[in-house]
């Protein structure tokens, strides 16, 4: 196993145990984390119940009773196994075309209402219906949130030590699911940040500050003065539950899946964690609020940094176990599989470099 296939399927697990086991937490204050579970450290089982969801306008969404064994994700895994879907049908970077084509043919509608959302489901079917995909994300809900952002790791890890590139795919794909140059949506620019932070963080001489500082780099000045503000808390915290009455306490009575809010609460975690996956996920999956974003942030960057050698053995056997035998996934593959596939791409997007670098040197002579 080389260096950039152990930080590729670190960043994939580590996303992935992320996710699955801040879905847990997702939603609840840390006094509830507190109560009902103490300390979060390992997978709990979930049986969802039905239940159905009005809109205005549009047909109702109907979420179905379901059981999810220790270790299964939920829809912002899904997003992000269809994107990696799409790198891996292209063998390389992918624009919004290869996403939407990836998004209609991939998904089985028949499954909305176990991982996938609302929001994936107003995205299928605005592309069955011939909407133009880098218009689709004007009508896709929730605006803001951090669902844009929860697709696109996959993205650093094929332009891989490539942040500017890695960033300027992310502002296209995330078209999908959101729109840029509304006041107070900053959304398409976190998408950026966390992709250029994944792909900073596959350089040899990468380090917790370096990617930070790579997606700081991505943000203007509203998003920029926030995320700041928690770093700030981390570096002046003695210990990372420090961090959990500022949180709560700043965003008390706003919506927790705010990309801004979640991509602070994620990186502040990574510092703590001076880039140990196991520190940074459980650390992000007890602070409260929208665990499972902040853990799928914190955690994904720690993998990459640190490789898969650093991620604890028993949750990544957990979550492969559960990726085989998922019924209600986009796909069924492995973390390992997937890392697998990210690697060639990663590859091919070096060779292709590598040609272009050769044609200009050969003129520049």
């Amino acid at each position: 196993m080389n260096a950039l296939f152990s930080k590729i399927y670190g960043c994939e697990a580590c996303g992935t145990i992320g996710n699955s086991m801040g879905d847990v937490t997702e939603g609840l204050s840390y006094h509830e984390i507190e109560a009902k579970y103490g300390f979060v450290d390992t997978f709990y089982e979930q049986h969802k119940k039905e239940h159905i969801r009005h809109a205005d306008l549009g047909p109702v969404f109907h979420y179905k009773e379901h059981y999810r064994p220790p270790g299964t994700t939920e829809d912002g895994m899904e997003r992000h196994r269809l994107c990696t879907s799409a790198i891996l049908n292209k063998g390389g970077r992918i624009d919004i075309i290869d996403l939407a084509k990836t998004w209609a043919a991939e998904i089985d509608p028949a499954k909305f209402g176990y991982l996938l959302g609302p929001q994936d489901q107003i995205i299928y079917y605005s592309i069955q219906a011939g909407v133009p995909p880098w218009e689709v994300g004007k009508f896709a809900s929730w605006p803001t949130l951090i669902g844009t952002s929860k697709m696109i790791m996959p993205v650093g890890m094929v332009n891989a030590c490539n942040p500017q590139q890695a960033a300027q795919d992310a502002f296209e794909l995330g078209r999908i699911k959101d729109q840029r140059g509304v006041p107070g949506n900053y959304s398409l620019e976190v998408c950026a940040a966390i992709a250029a932070a994944t792909a900073e963080a596959f350089k040899p001489t990468a380090t917790v500050a370096s990617i930070i500082d790579t997606a700081l780099s991505y943000l203007t000045e509203v998003p920029l003065k926030e995320v700041q503000q928690g770093l700030h808390w981390a570096e002046q915290a003695d210990s990372w539950k420090d961090l959990r009455p500022l949180y709560a306490e700043h965003y008390a009575g706003k919506r927790i899946s705010n990309a801004v809010e979640i991509l602070s609460g994620g990186l502040a975690c990574f510092l703590m964690a001076d880039g140990r996956p196991r520190e940074a996920l459980l650390y992000a999956v007890n602070l409260g609020r929208d665990t499972d974003c902040k853990a799928y942030v914190a955690g994904g960057l720690a993998g990459a940094l640190r490789g898969i050698e650093a991620v604890p053995a028993d949750w990544v056997r957990t979550i492969e176990e559960v990726a085989t035998n998922d019924p209600w996934s986009v796909s069924r593959r492995t973390a390992k599989q997937a890392a697998e596939g990210l690697y060639q791409a990663a590859i091919h997007t070096m060779n292709e470099m590598q040609r272009v670098v050769s044609e200009l040197d050969a003129q520049s002579r």
